[in-house]
């Protein structure tokens, strides 16, 4: 993780915005899980054994593995197409209008252009 002081954006760790908290795709997680750790146990057998108690723990262990991992997948799969559109918006809006690379792309396309023309031309002649 970067340094506070540093100047840069610190880093978002496993997909949840710091502080976890304050992230609303978070709160969906746990309530997903919470919801689907009670219907679990309801349907679990023998109710108040300890082998009931052990089997709820590893369940919700692994229900909210499973909730947040998808949750996060979701969230950071859109969270990074809009962080990335902004960012290469940004980044075209501070560039000239007229780069060279713009330029070379649009030589070496009608360069292309004129090239598959003259074979096109050249293979609908008849022979002579």
């Amino acid at each position: 993780m970067a340094a506070k002081d540093s100047g840069k954006p610190r880093r978002r760790r496993y997909g949840w915005t710091e502080p976890r908290w304050r992230d609303p795709a978070f709160w969906a997680a746990v309530g997903i899980s919470v919801l689907l750790v009670v219907a679990q146990g309801f349907l679990i057998g023998d109710r108040g054994t300890s082998f009931w108690y052990l089997s709820l723990a590893v369940r919700a262990l692994f229900t909210w593995i499973l909730i947040s991992a998808v949750i996060r997948i979701r969230v950071g799969i859109q969270r990074g197409l809009v962080g990335g559109f902004r960012e290469s918006q940004e980044r075209a809006a501070s560039k000239p209008a007229g780069s060279t690379a713009d330029n070379l792309a649009k030589a070496s396309g009608r360069t292309v252009g004129r090239a598959i023309a003259a074979y096109k031309k050249s293979q609908s002649k008849p022979p002579s």
